[in-house]
């Protein structure tokens, strides 16, 4: 009995001495990654990202605002390590940690070529964290470097049952001066696409999101550029627009479906063309502008095409009503999917005025709900908020 006692124990030991130690590393678990992120691990399952983006030279390239990422990981703290080149001002950004809302969140300010935010919790831990940028293309031209954390990386599981919103537009959509108040010039505090009435809609139906924006572009022509070189009509085709306002030349491939595109353009076209012109030269650049509605939207429809388009307009508003002209003029396979929404105006209601006479938040909050009321009306989705 003692001898096979001894056995038992001897095997036992043998077994045990086998084992890895306290000291031995921890290997993750498949799910996960080492803690840290870099070059092409920035466009991998371990980051979910919002909007257009693109690699170069090692870093994860974004223009558009309302463009950004989440990260899930197990820890207590992760650093951002974000680039800024051809600055014009400094970046905004709005993080959200866990369940808290983007709209909710602290501001980050991007300043300098090279910048890391620290972002810690509480506890060690299961985090999420979201970074989404709130100024416009033209301000300067932002990156994603590196990410690094005191535990290990996440997969991200993504929602693919969440609708996914496209906004095209100019400085309205853009939530140029939302933050402001009358009689203020347009800053990047000031300003933010997610205080929008694009964004704000999106968030009532949980949806995902994708901006191609910029202050003073127009759907033909705009305050950019009155030639028509370079407009919204082109930079829905590329990755995004630059610091100087020009098409970054890297053509997009649309691989991200929208189930509905929200529009409001056409305010530059007539402000800073065709209203300076006169006789048959005005006619000509009414018809330009017409025939890029009728082209624009069968393009997105060619992309999308089970997508809902919502053109929004002001009451009486010259570019909205030429629009609509257009659309009433669409095959009935087209217009089932193409509605004219009209939104509040700046200042109507008496409302607030936000910076250089845009649209106030208090204004942008009011055209969200109708065009979500509109959304409610022509699909089958439904409101999360």
């Amino acid at each position: 009995m003692k001898k096979l006692l001894l056995i038992v124990l001897l095997f036992t030991s043998f077994i045990l001495a086998s084992c890895k130690t306290e000291s031995d590393p921890i290997v993750p678990p498949v799910d996960t990654k080492i803690d840290y992120l870099e070059k092409e691990d920035l466009a991998s399952d371990y980051i979910s990202w919002y909007g257009r983006h693109h690699h170069v030279l090692d870093q994860e390239v974004f223009y558009h605002t309302a463009t950004g990422f989440e990260i899930s990981f197990t820890g207590r703290i992760v650093d951002i390590n974000l680039s800024l080149s051809d600055k014009h001002n400094d970046i905004y950004f709005s993080l959200a940690k866990d369940d808290e809302s983007l709209l909710d969140g602290e501001v980050l300010i991007l300043s300098e070529e090279l910048q890391t935010f620290r972002i810690t919790f509480d506890t060690y831990g299961d985090h999420r964290v979201q970074l989404v940028k709130r100024s416009e293309p033209e301000d300067g031209v932002t990156a994603l470097v590196s990410l690094e954390t005191n535990g290990t990386f996440n997969k991200i599981i993504q929602d693919d049952t969440a609708p996914h919103f496209l906004m095209i537009g100019a400085s309205g959509i853009s939530g140029h001066g939302a933050l402001g108040i009358a009689g203020q010039g347009r800053t990047t505090e000031n300003s933010s696409s997610l205080h929008s009435f694009g964004y704000l809609t999106a968030l009532q139906f949980g949806g995902s999101f994708e901006f191609v924006s910029n202050s003073g572009w127009g759907l033909a022509f705009g305050y950019n550029d009155i030639t028509g070189e370079t407009n919204i009509n082109k930079a829905y085709d590329y990755i995004g627009i630059d610091a100087n306002q020009e098409l970054v030349n890297v053509v997009y491939d649309h691989s991200v479906v929208p189930d509905i595109v929200i529009v409001n353009i056409g305010g530059n076209d007539y402000t800073s063309v065709i209203n300076r012109l006169s006789g048959f030269a005005k006619e000509d650049k009414i018809a330009e502008f017409k025939n890029t509605v009728a082209l624009f939207i069968l393009k997105i429809r060619e992309d999308a095409p089970n997508a809902h388009i919502f053109w929004t307009m002001t009451s009486g508003s010259l570019n909205g009503s030429a629009a609509a002209s257009v659309i009433a003029l669409l095959e009935p396979e087209d217009q089932a999917f193409v509605h004219m929404v009209v939104i509040k105006a700046v200042g109507e209601d008496g409302d607030p005025v936000g910076a250089n006479n845009h649209s106030s938040f208090i204004t942008h909050q009011k055209s969200a709900d109708l065009i979500a009321a509109a959304i409610l009306e022509f699909t089958s989705l439904t409101r999360t908020t």
